[in-house]
Order: structure tokens, then C-alpha cells, then sequence
């Protein structure tokens, strides 16, 4: 008997790690799939932190002139978000001259070591501030980021936040609730946040969604709060749906809303786990992987059969990736 309660818990790892192992399975080979294919795959398995599976489709994809791939393949290459490793500045190279703006950004960053950076930001500002007279708010918001941590930069979020930009809307929230920004009536502080929160959250802006939620959980709004987690966790965020699991399973002491579900909270990490690999040092993987075994271990055999249909059918409406 003593055997058998040793046993069973060994057993449930070992499946969980066969399952969790499942991105390892077989995908075509790069040459057999078309160039966008194989970008689109490559981009999933690295969202997914399946990095060393994807990045010989994004390698593919980018050394046939596919500018989102080697882009992509450039962010993957990452290894320290100070520094450009020259291979990671290789790509972003080759996708800026493939016309890719989102490559000319990353190369006008400080991270960007080498001697070409300022070849990309001068012509990229003037472009982005062509842009912004003419009211893009997505110009604004990168104007902001380029000129971080300055006065100018500080206009630029609140043109872009006015003008729309959901980034620019939640920064700038979050920039007035860690006590930036000055108001003459105090009060206006917290009726500003709460403003620019829900409307980064209207435009679906997963941080933005979260830091509106946050307030309504603190003003007594809590299904309100709840229904803004569960539509956050529905985008296919993984971040999302190991907060939501979490929430179900009041991980924290302090947590009391909602009601505690095992089942739900089983059936998210479930999701998580099924969709989402270990490369990069992801330690909420390592983390929460204790708990998901803990958890399914105590569980009859009818509630991991609830927690299995839950799963399945959310992974048959959403696919579960890193969303930023």
C-alpha cells in the first residue's frame, strides 16, 4: 500500500511530462512548406517557447526575404535585452533592409551596439514624425519610445494616447499611478487612470485590460474584474490564463474572488502546459508545473475527466501563445 501512494504520484508525473513534452512532436521539414508557412510556424513555436523548433522555420522563411521572419528570428536570438548579439543584429539588418519598420525600431534602441544605429533612427524619426502630423497615433507612440525618458518623449505619449494608441493609453496610466504626471486637483489623478486603463482595455490591450480590471476589483466590482480576466485569458495569452488558474485557485492568501474551482484552475494550467514549451528559462513553467501535479493528484477521476473537456474545448477555439 505504502508502494502504490509512492508509486502514483510518480506515474502522474511521468504522464504530465509526456504530455508537456508533446512540442516535441514531428512539424514538416522548412524546404517542404511554403515561405509564409513556415514563418507563421516558426512565430508560433517561439511564441510558445519552443524556440529551438522554431527557429529553424524563421531561419527559412528569413533567408528567403521574408522581413517578419527574420525579424522574428533576430527577437529569438536574444539573449539579453541590453545587448544585440551580431547575429540577432544580422537579421534585424536584414529584415530592416526587407522594409520592415518594426526591424529599423529594434536598430534605433540602445541595444543596438554596433555602429550602424543612428543610420536607421535619423531617417526613422523623420518618417515617424512625417506620420504623426498627419495624426498616427502608432507614430506618436514610437516617437515616445525613441525619445524615452525626456520631455519630448513625454509629449509624444500624450499625443499618442489622445490620439488613440492603446500602448501609449496604458503607459501614460501607468505612468500618472506610479505618481508621475502632476494634477491640480488630486482626485484627478485616479479619474485619469481609471480613464486611460479602459480605454487601452476597449481596444483589447492586455495590459491595459489588466490594469482596468485591477481598479474595478479594488472599487467592489468583482464579476466585472472577473468577466475582464476570463476575456484576457480567452485571447490565448499565456500570461492570462496562468493568472486566471491562479485566481481559481487562490494561489496567493490574500486571493478570495472567485470562489476557489480546482477544476477551472486545473483545467487553465492544463491549457498552459498543452500549449507551451520550456525554452528561455521560462520559470512560470518550472513554477507552476509543481502545483498543476499537486493538484491533479488530489483530483477524483470524474473532475480531471471536467478538467480534460474544459481544456480540449478551449484549445479547439484558441491557440495559446506569449502575447505582448
Amino acid at each position: 500500500m505504502v508502494i502504490n501512494k509512492l508509486f502514483y504520484p510518480f506515474i502522474l508525473c511521468c504522464c504530465l511530462f509526456l504530455t508537456t513534452q508533446s512540442y516535441a512532436k514531428e512539424y514538416p521539414e522548412p524546404e517542404t512548406m511554403t515561405v509564409e508557412e513556415a514563418y507563421q510556424l516558426g512565430d508560433l513555436l517561439v511564441d510558445q517557447y519552443k524556440i529551438k523548433q522554431g527557429q529553424p522555420y524563421l531561419k527559412y522563411a528569413a533567408d528567403k526575404g521574408h522581413a517578419e521572419a527574420a525579424l522574428a528570428y533576430s527577437w529569438s536570438l536574444s539573449t539579453n535585452i541590453m545587448v544585440q548579439t551580431p547575429q540577432e543584429h544580422e537579421y534585424a539588418v536584414k529584415a530592416a533592409e526587407l522594409g520592415s519598420e518594426d526591424a529599423k525600431f529594434k536598430l534605433s534602441s540602445s541595444s543596438n551596439i554596433y555602429s550602424d544605429g543612428e543610420l536607421f533612427r535619423i531617417p526613422l524619426i523623420k518618417e515617424l514624425k512625417s506620420r504623426a502630423e498627419q495624426g498616427d497615433a502608432k507614430a506618436m507612440h514610437r516617437l515616445s519610445l525613441l525619445y524615452f525618458n525626456s520631455s519630448e518623449g513625454d509629449d509624444w505619449k500624450k499625443k499618442a494616447a489622445e490620439y488613440g494608441d492603446a500602448k501609449a493609453q496604458f503607459e501614460l496610466g501607468r505612468r500618472y499611478e506610479v505618481g508621475k504626471g502632476w494634477f491640480f486637483i488630486p482626485g484627478n489623478r485616479d479619474k485619469e487612470i481609471k480613464r486611460l486603463y479602459k480605454a487601452s482595455a476597449d481596444q483589447g490591450n492586455l495590459s491595459g485590460m489588466e490594469g482596468y480590471a485591477s481598479i474595478l476589483f479594488k472599487e467592489g466590482k468583482k464579476k466585472e474584474a472577473l468577466d475582464i480576466w476570463i476575456k484576457s485569458a480567452n485571447t490565448g495569452s499565456a500570461g492570462a490564463i496562468t493568472f486566471i488558474a491562479g485566481r481559481y485557485l487562490h494561489s496567493l492568501p490574500q486571493i478570495t474572488y472567485p470562489e476557489k474551482n480546482e477544476i477551472l484552475g486545473a483545467a487553465y494550467l492544463k491549457i498552459y502546459f498543452d500549449s507551451m514549451g520550456n525554452d528561455k528559462n521560462n520559470s512560470l513553467y518550472d513554477a507552476r508545473q509543481n502545483d498543476y501535479i499537486d493538484l491533479m493528484n488530489r483530483l477524483t477521476d470524474e473532475k480531471k475527466k471536467q478538467v480534460n473537456q474544459f481544456a480540449d474545448e478551449f484549445l479547439s477555439k484558441h491557440t495559446v501563445r506569449v502575447i505582448n
